[in-house]
């Protein structure tokens, strides 16, 4: 897991689609929005196998912390493009 200064989450996750699991790496950042008072959060999920489809929601696991995510889109690349609202699945603190 790598925590920098600019408040980027990066390290291993696991997804859950439906009951399927599957490992993967994540950077992920967020913001406290100004109009809606709530967190919300965005990334990359790397390594995702290339059945996942995009328009799904899943869960996303980071240690023993978990969070609904919905998943955006495959980007040309092959990254998964994540994002959540809420309570991330990553400790607020380490970044």
């Amino acid at each position: 897991m790598t925590d920098d200064v600019s408040g980027v989450f990066d390290g291993d996750a696991e997804l859950d689609v439906a009951g399927v699991r599957c490992p993967v790496r994540v950077r992920l950042t967020g913001h406290l929005s100004p109009i809606d008072g709530r967190y919300h959060w965005q990334g990359l999920a790397y390594g995702a196998p290339d059945d996942v489809q995009a328009g799904k929601q899943a869960q996303l696991r980071i240690g023993n912390r978990s969070a609904a995510v919905r998943l955006v889109e495959k980007i040309p690349s092959g990254q998964l493009m994540v994002s959540g609202v809420g309570e991330p699945p990553y400790d607020l603190w380490l970044v």
